[in-house]
C-alpha cells in the first residue's frame, strides 16, 4: 500500500465513523418520537487493489478501506405483526365498552330516577286508588304517574335510537378515515421503490408507514404481508385493502340495521370482527337493537298487563273498561288520551252499581289488582289484532288475545341485569386486552426502539474509531513529509 492510499484507506475510516456518529446523533434525537425505529450503520471492508512492492498471489494485499453499504432499521416483523392484531383486538373492545357505557347511561339503576322508581310509583298510585277509588284528584295523580312512566319509555327509547344514530355517524367518520389511510399507504408504498429505494431516506418512509399501519390496524384489524421490494400488503375479510401501489376504498351501508361495509371493487359485504369498526358495528347492529327490543318488551308488557284487567273493569259511570295505555311498544306508548282528559273513565271496579241506583261506585278491585301486578313474574297480557294502537274504546277489545309473559318489572331488571353484565364483561375483556397489548408494544419498543444507554456506547466506539483515522491520516501525512524531504 502507498501512502497516498493510506490516504484513501485512512479517509474511508473517517467517512465511515462520520456516517456511524450521524446514525447516532439521529437515534437520540428520535428517542421519543412515535413510530420511529433505530437505526443502525452497516459497514463492509473495501477490496484490495495492486499497489507496487505487495505480492498479490501471496495474498500479502492489503484492504482499500471501509464503505458503508446499508443504514438499516432494526425492525421485527414478529412482533410488529402481533402488535397489529393485539390493537386491533384492543380497538374492538374499546368500542363496544363505550357503546355499552353508553347505554347504560340511559338506564340510571339503582337510583330514585331510574325506570324502576317511577315504575313502583306507578304501582303505588294504583293501591291508593284502589283505597278510594272516587276520589277524582286520585285518579288525576294516577293519570299523572301513568304520564310519567310512559314518557320515561319514550325518552329511553329514543336515548337508544339517537345512540344508534350517533354510532353510526362515527363508523362514517372511521371508514373515511380508514379509505385515507389506505390511500396512504399505498401512496407510501409506491415512495420506498422509487429512486430512493436503499437510501437513509426510505427509513423515514417506512416509518411513517408503519404508524399509518398501525393506525388502521385500530380501526379495522388487517392482515399484513411485506413484499421483497419493501411494499406491505394489507388484507382484511379476505380483500386486499393494500396491495402494492394499488387499493380500495370501503362505503358503509346506508340503511340497517344491520349495517355492513361494502368493498369497492366488486361490492362485496364485509363486517370486520376486529378494530373500532368491528366494536361499533356490534353496537349498532346487536347491543342497541337487543335492549330495545327488550325495552318494547318492557312498554308492551306494561300496556298488555294493565290493559287486560280494565277489559274487567268499569268506570265511576259504570260503563265498560277502556284500554288505559296505547302504543306499540316503548317508542310510543302513551296514556289513552280519553282517560288524559276525564280520569273518572279509569276502570278500577269489577262491577257496576245496581241498576237504578245513584250511588257512587265506591269499587276499587281492578284498581287493587292492578296494584299487585309487580308482585308476580308474570303476567296476564291482553292484545288486540291491530295492537293498543287501533284505538281507545271499548271497542278495542273486540278480537283481542291473552297470553302470559313475563311481568314489566321483572322484565326491565332483566334488561338492566342483561345490560350490566354486558359492560362488565366487556369491562374485563378490555382491561385484560389493554395488558396484552402493553405487554407487546413494550416488547416491540424494547426490540425496535432507540437504547440511549447503547446509543452512548455506540458514539464512543465510533468517537474513537474516528479519533484513530485522524491519527492514522496524521501519521502517514507524517512520513509523506519525511519521504518528500528525502526525495527533495
Amino acid at each position: 500500500m502507498s501512502d497516498f492510499s493510506a490516504l484513501g484507506v485512512a479517509l474511508s475510516g473517517l467517512e465511515a465513523q462520520q456516517a456511524g456518529l450521524d446514525t447516532v446523533g439521529q437515534n437520540v434525537a428520535n428517542a421519543n418520537t412515535p413510530g420511529y425505529l433505530d437505526e443502525q450503520v452497516n459497514l463492509s471492508a473495501v477490496g484490495s487493489v495492486q499497489h507496487l512492492g505487495f505480492d498479490e498471489a501471496a495474498g500479502a494485499m492489503p484492504g482499500a478501506g471501509v464503505q458503508v453499504t446499508s443504514i438499516t432499521r432494526l425492525d421485527n416483523t414478529y412482533l410488529q405483526q402481533r402488535s397489529y392484531t393485539e390493537q386491533g383486538t384492543q380497538g374492538m373492545l374499546a368500542a363496544q365498552q363505550s357503546g355499552l357505557q353508553a347505554v347504560q347511561q340511559n338506564f340510571p339503576e339503582p337510583s330514585t330516577n331510574g325506570l324502576s322508581g317511577t315504575l313502583t310509583q306507578f304501582w303505588q298510585s294504583w293501591s291508593t286508588l284502589a283505597n278510594n277509588p272516587a276520589d277524582i284528584p286520585t285518579r288525576a295523580t294516577l293519570v299523572q304517574q301513568a304520564s310519567n312512566l310512559a314518557g320515561q319509555l319514550n325518552q329511553t327509547s329514543a336515548a337508544l335510537t339517537q345512540q344508534g344514530q350517533q354510532t353510526v355517524q362515527d363508523m362514517s367518520l372511521t371508514v373515511s378515515q380508514v379509505n385515507q389511510y389506505a390511500q396512504q399507504i399505498a401512496a407510501l408504498n409506491q415512495q420506498v421503490t422509487g429512486p430512493s429505494a436503499g437510501g437513509k431516506d426510505v427509513n423515514e418512509l417506512l416509518d411513517q408507514r408503519d404508524q399509518l399501519v398501525s393506525k388502521l390496524s385500530n380501526d379495522i384489524g388487517v392482515n399484513v404481508s411485506y413484499g421483497s421490494n419493501g411494499t406491505v400488503n394489507i388484507g382484511a375479510g379476505g380483500e386486499q385493502l393494500v396491495s402494492g401501489n394499488n387499493y380500495q376504498q370501503l362505503s358503509l351501508s346506508k340503511s340497517g340495521p344491520p349495517y355492513s361495509l361494502t368493498w369497492s371493487q366488486d361490492q362485496s359485504t364485509y363486517s370486520p370482527n376486529s378494530g373500532s369498526l368491528g366494536g361499533m358495528l356490534d353496537v349498532v347492529n346487536n347491543y342497541i337493537p337487543s335492549y330495545g327490543s327488550q325495552l318494547d318488551q318492557v312498554a308492551q308488557s306494561l300496556m298488555g298487563s294493565v290493559n287486560s284487567l280494565m277489559s274487567r273493569g268499569y268506570d265511576l259511570n259504570n260503563n265498560p273498561g277502556q284500554p288505559f295505555f296505547l302504543g306499540t311498544g316503548a317508542a310510543d306508548i302513551q296514556v289513552n288520551p280519553a282517560i288524559t282528559a276525564n280520569p273518572s273513565l279509569i276502570a278500577a271496579a269489577s262491577s257496576p252499581t245496581a241498576t237504578g241506583s245513584t250511588a257512587t261506585n265506591e269499587d276499587g278491585t281492578i284498581a287493587a289488582d292492578v296494584g299487585e301486578l309487580p308482585n308476580s313474574q308474570t303476567a296476564t297480557l291482553s292484545e288486540p289484532a291491530g295492537g293498543w294502537a287501533a284505538g281507545g274504546s271499548a271497542s278495542a277489545w273486540s278480537g283481542a288475545t291473552s297470553s302470559t309473559g313475563t311481568e314489566a318489572d321483572a322484565a326491565y331488571n332483566q334488561l338492566v341485569t342483561n345490560i350490566g353484565q354486558a359492560t362488565s364483561s366487556v369491562g374485563t375483556n378490555y382491561t385484560n386486552q389493554q395488558a396484552v397489548t402493553n405487554n407487546v408494544n413494550a416488547a416491540l419498543q424494547s426490540a425496535t426502539g432507540v437504547n440511549t444507554d447503547q446509543e452512548l456506547t455506540n458514539m464512543v466506539m465510533y468517537q474513537n474509531a474516528y479519533d484513530a483515522s485522524a491519527k492514522f491520516i496524521s501519521t502517514v501525512n507524517t512520513t509523506l513529509q519525511t519521504l518528500i524531504s528525502m526525495v527533495g
